[in-house]
C-alpha cells in the first residue's frame, strides 16, 4: 500500500510542515513511544541546543541600551524645559534645578504629587507634550516586557521537543513534570521593595519630619504611582532623595509584576510543552485504528499520515480523492474504516 502512495506524499508532508508536525520529514524521528529509542539523558542538558540558540534574540541588551538612552535624554530635556519655565510654575520650591529634575521624575513616573504644577497655557503645554512623550516611552517598556516573555516560551517549547527527540516523549515528560517553577526572582524582587520602601519611610521621618503613619501612608502612595500630593518631600535634600527614590521604586515595583507575569508564563509554557509532546506521541492504538481489520488489510505510513491531518482537519477528503485520481488508485483506505466523523466531531 505504502507503494501507491509515493506521488502524494510530497503533498502530506508539507501540510504537516505547514502545521509543524514533527513527523512531517521523513528523515527526522517521531515522537514514538519507541522502546529502541535513543539513551536517556536529561531535559536540563539539553537545554542549551544550538535549536534554541539559533533562535535567540540578539539584541535584548541593545534595546535595553536604546530604551536607557530615551530615558536619559527624556529626562534631561525635561529637566531643562522645566529649568526656562520656572517662573510658569507654581508650589512650594527649594532649589530651581533641583525642583526641575524632581518634576521631570515625579511626572514621567506618573506619581503627580501636585506640589508643584504648571499655571499658564506654556507651561501646560510643554507638560502635556512631555507627559505623552513619556507614555510612548512606557509602551516601548511593555514591548519588550512581551517580547521577552514571549520568546521565553518559545524556546521553552523548542527546547522541550528537542529534548523529546533525543530521549523520548515519555521520559520528556517525566522530566517536565520533574522542574519546578522558580519563584526566586519574584522572593527578591519582594525584599528588595520591602527594603525599599523602609528606606523611605525613614528619610520621610527623619528628613521631612513627617509622623510614622504619614510617612508610611507617603511611601505607599508613592511607590503606587497614586501621589494623592497631601505628603510629599518638600526639603531640598528630600527632593534630592526623591528623585532616585522615585524612580527606583516604580521600577522595583514594575519589574515585580514582570516576574510575577514570567511565573504565570512558565507555568503556562510548562503545560503547553506537555500538551504538545504528549499530543505527538503515536501510540500502538493509532497504528490499530488505521488498520482495516475486517478485510485484514494493515496500512502504511502514507495511509496514517493522511489520517491524521484530515482528523485535524488540516486536508480535506475531497484533497484526498483528487489525489488520488490523478494517480489512478481506488479512493478506499483508512478512511473507510475510521469514520469522517471523528474529523467532524472537533
Amino acid at each position: 500500500m505504502l507503494g501507491h502512495f509515493n506521488s502524494i506524499i510530497a503533498m502530506a508532508a508539507n501540510a504537516a510542515k505547514q502545521t509543524k508536525l514533527p513527523m512531517a520529514a521523513t528523515d527526522s524521528p517521531n515522537l514514538t513511544n519507541d522502546e529502541n529509542g535513543p539513551k536517556k539523558t536529561t531535559f536540563q542538558s539539553c537545554k542549551a541546543t544550538s535549536v534554541a540558540t539559533n533562535c535567540a534574540p540578539r539584541t535584548n541588551l541593545l534595546d535595553l541600551k536604546w530604551l536607557g538612552l530615551y530615558y536619559v535624554v527624556y529626562i534631561g530635556a525635561g529637566t531643562l524645559s522645566f529649568l526656562a519655565l520656572r517662573n510658569h510654575i507654581r508650589g512650594k520650591k527649594t532649589n530651581d534645578f533641583i525642583d526641575s529634575l524632581y518634576m521631570s521624575v515625579v511626572t514621567m513616573t506618573t506619581v503627580g504629587y501636585g506640589d508643584l504644577v504648571p499655571h499658564d497655557f506654556l507651561s501646560q503645554l510643554v507638560c502635556t507634550g512631555f507627559i505623552t512623550v513619556g507614555m510612548f516611552l512606557f509602551g516601548i517598556v511593555v514591548k519588550l516586557a512581551a517580547k521577552y516573555l514571549v520568546f521565553k516560551q518559545q524556546k521553552v517549547l523548542i527546547n522541550a521537543l528537542h529534548t523529546a527527540r533525543k530521549m523520548g516523549p515519555i521520559e520528556a515528560l517525566n522530566e517536565i513534570e520533574s522542574i519546578e517553577i522558580d519563584y526566586t526572582k519574584c522572593i527578591i524582587s519582594l525584599i528588595a521593595m520591602a527594603v525599599h520602601f523602609v528606606i523611605g519611610v525613614f528619610v520621610l521621618v527623619s528628613v521631612e519630619g513627617m509622623e510614622i503613619e504619614d510617612a508610611v501612608y507617603c511611601a505607599c502612595t508613592t511607590m503606587t504611582t497614586v501621589g494623592f500630593g497631601d505628603e510629599s518631600f518638600s526639603s531640598e535634600f528630600g527632593r534630592m532623595f526623591g528623585v532616585l527614590w522615585i524612580f527606583t521604586g516604580t521600577s522595583c515595583l514594575g519589574q515585580l509584576f514582570l516576574y510575577v507575569a514570567e511565573v504565570y508564563t512558565d507555568i503556562e509554557a510548562k503545560k503547553l510543552v506537555k500538551w504538545v509532546i504528549a499530543s505527538n506521541i503515536i501510540d500502538k492504538k493509532d497504528f490499530e485504528a488505521a488498520d482495516n481489520l475486517q478485510k485484514g488489510k494493515v496500512h502504511g505510513a502514507a495511509d496514517f499520515l493522511l489520517y491524521k491531518l484530515k482528523e485535524m482537519r488540516k486536508i480535506k477528503q475531497e484533497d484526498i480523492s483528487c489525489a488520488m485520481k490523478d494517480v489512478g488508485i481506488d479512493d478506499r483506505s483508512v478512511f473507510d474504516v475510521i469514520p469522517a466523523q471523528l474529523s467532524e466531531k472537533k
